[in-house]
């Protein structure tokens, strides 16, 4: 899956080299990450970091570089390239590589009434480690394209939905929250903030799966990540949710409130 830089320069190494000599290579078994980049300071880097070392261990993948180091890398990238914000995609097969990449963050429209997602049926391997699949990416990107979907949501094989193919997913019925296992799914850098908004809330939280059929009884449904945040659905497939339930609003705004702390503590 070629994935390529969008600005001027990229991370090689311990090096800034300019998107003239990149050289597209398969990252199919690589780890990265994705963080996003505000007022030109990385989000919760420390965070990101930290699941890259542990995507490593779990991919049997060297990262040669300390946290000290790829802060550095990721700090001089922004400043070469004078970009205050995006997305930054941290790589690592054999060589680590940083680099500006595409987003799609969503609308106020969309944070107001909610996007649709599509069910496509696909299980990742190894689901703790963010790594490249490409099978699955590929898929996922033309449901998108062709369906107009903001997000398809995976679903294994005993039909019971496991995350977003970028994202993970939340379901609300009363005051309980349910999302998958973390044993199951990719630990999110805003899954993790946003389970630790709803117990300082308050908030009954269950994981556990969701099957298909019981999609039904809840009353609220939303994904988390890097670009959307914390953002309502208003329908998966032919169920339709309420974005405007308390709950989601709630930790909607506690979420921008946790970024505008952050921005304050690095900027200041």
């Amino acid at each position: 899956m070629a994935v390529l830089p969008i600005h001027k320069y990229f991370v090689f190494n311990d090096e800034i080299r300019p998107g003239e000599v990149f050289i597209p290579g398969e990252n199919e078994g690589g780890i990265y990450e994705v963080l996003r980049v505000v007022n030109g300071v990385p989000l919760f880097l420390e965070d990101h970091i930290d699941r890259l070392y542990n995507s490593a261990l779990l991919a049997r993948k060297n990262i040669r570089f300390s946290e000290p180091q790829i802060k550095t890398f990721i700090k001089n990238l922004i400043d070469r390239n004078k970009v205050l914000n995006g997305n930054v995609l941290i790589s690592c097969n054999i060589n680590l590589k940083a680099f500006f990449v595409p987003h799609n963050y969503p609308t106020e429209l969309m944070y107001r009434e909610g996007v649709s997602c599509g069910i496509l049926k696909a299980e990742r391997e190894n689901p703790n480690a963010k790594v490249f699949q490409t099978t699955v990416r590929q898929r996922a990107d033309k449901m998108l394209a062709e369906d107009g979907f903001y997000e398809v949501l995976l679903v294994d094989h005993l039909d019971r939905i496991t995350e977003g193919s970028r994202s993970n997913i939340f379901f609300v019925k009363g005051n309980e929250l349910v999302t998958s296992p973390g044993n199951k799914v990719l630990l999110g850098i805003t899954r993790q903030k946003t389970l630790q908004m709803a117990r300082d809330l308050k908030i009954t939280i269950t994981e556990r799966e969701v099957d298909l059929s019981q999609l039904q009884h809840f009353d609220v449904a939303f994904i988390t990540g890097t670009s959307p945040k914390i953002l309502p659905i208003q329908k998966i497939e032919g169920f339709s949710f309420n974005p405007q339930n308390e709950i989601v609003r709630q930790l909607m705004k506690r979420y921008d409130d946790l970024i505008e702390e952050y921005l304050d503590q690095m900027l200041h």
